[in-house]
């Protein structure tokens, strides 16, 4: 009777240290998330080959959805890479986003919408690519690489825009001395450089004037071209309005290659 309670005791032993060690691989959500993730997309990629003529609202919508069936519980997740559980909430969110435009489906803008969600959704995809490589099956890999290229193109965009962003916000445009006491306008002047990294062919920017009363008291338009990285130009305008405040905005934006 003592063998077997024993033997009983060191099975039991062993189960417990069985079950601890799984219960151990499996605390962090990190692989299990990169293998729904694949299989989310292939039932993706699966669907829009059944029907590829299909632009219906409801067939968009079932794309969003076999991706969100497979991934939308890992938000709430445990992950181990905190910057893969970071990408893959910014996944979930851009398929999330790209599905909330169907709300405007039917208008001119909806494919432009849906475009731009999907050039985001595939920028996040290639981040977490970076991180752990996305695995599918051979079948699927030419699409893999698709969506792959059009992120690197969004995060080019995307980096661009930002470094754009940063340099308006450097633009100090300073008063220059009146000519004449009497003249009503004032010249506002702006050395600015270009640290974009890119040849900018084509700039708009839109400079509000606010007056004290916080109120929109003029606008100006100032525009440059062909402004090569590291190069220097002059912005300037012309005002009769009282300035308390300048805030500059981008009009319309053309990089060069």
């Amino acid at each position: 009777m003592k063998k077997i309670l024993t033997l009983l005791t060191a099975v039991l032993t062993v189960s417990l240290l069985l079950i601890a060690c799984g219960n151990k691989q499996d605390k962090y959500a990190d692989q299990a998330f990169m293998n729904d993730l694949s299989k989310g997309l292939e039932a993706r990629w699966s669907l829009s080959d059944s029907d590829p003529d299909n632009e219906s609202k409801d067939f968009y919508k079932q794309l969003d959805k076999k991706e969100l069936d497979s991934i939308s519980s890992y938000s709430n997740k445990k992950f181990k890479n905190d910057k893969l559980h970071e990408h893959a909430i910014a996944y979930i969110n851009a398929l999330k986003k790209q599905k909330a435009t169907l709300k405007y489906y039917g208008s001119d803008s909806f494919y432009d919408k849906w475009n731009k969600a999907t050039s985001n959704r595939n920028a996040e995809l290639l981040s977490i690519n970076k991180i752990q490589k996305v695995k599918v099956s051979a079948k699927y890999k030419d699409y893999l690489e698709e969506l792959k290229g059009s992120g690197k193109a969004q995060v080019e965009k995307n980096n661009q825009n930002k470094e754009l962003s940063n340099l308006i916000k450097s633009i100090n445009f300073e008063a220059q001395p009146k000519e004449y006491p009497e003249d009503t306008f004032t010249t506002y002047k702006a050395v600015v450089k270009n640290t974009t990294g890119k040849t900018i062919k084509n700039l708009g920017l839109i400079v509000k004037i606010i007056d004290k009363d916080d109120t929109t008291a003029d606008t100006q338009y100032v525009n440059t071209e062909n402004w090569e990285n590291g190069d220097k130009v002059k912005l300037s305008f012309d005002t009769d309005a009282e300035v308390n405040q300048i805030k500059v905005s981008k009009d319309y934006v053309e990089f060069g290659k």
